[in-house]
């Protein structure tokens, strides 16, 4: 490791936490947002307006998504530091 870097294993944890947290967050943003939708659907509101909004939350459920794999990418970057760090600690024992 650098001189002067401190990197604690706690820490690495939180991180991998947080991404878990937001990729369940986004996901749940973007179901509740279809369903939503589809409710408002079933109530028989079926015009050419409801059918430009499902564009819209189209859109913005994709925009929801687009970030997870990226946390994705995060965790297993965060899950080879943490392992990193626990051999390291494990030899200067």
């Amino acid at each position: 490791m650098a001189s002067g870097v401190s990197v604690e294993s706690a820490a690495i944890q939180g991180g991998i936490g947080c991404c878990k947290t937001s990729i369940h967050e986004l996901e749940s943003a973007s179901r509740s947002l279809q369903r939503a939708y589809q409710q408002a659907g079933s109530g028989g509101w079926k015009d050419q307006k409801y059918a430009a909004l499902g564009g819209i939350v189209e859109e913005c459920c994709s925009a929801l998504t687009k970030p997870i794999a990226e946390l994705q990418e995060c965790m297993g970057k965060l899950n080879d530091l943490l392992q990193a760090v626990g051999e390291y600690e494990q030899v200067s024992l």
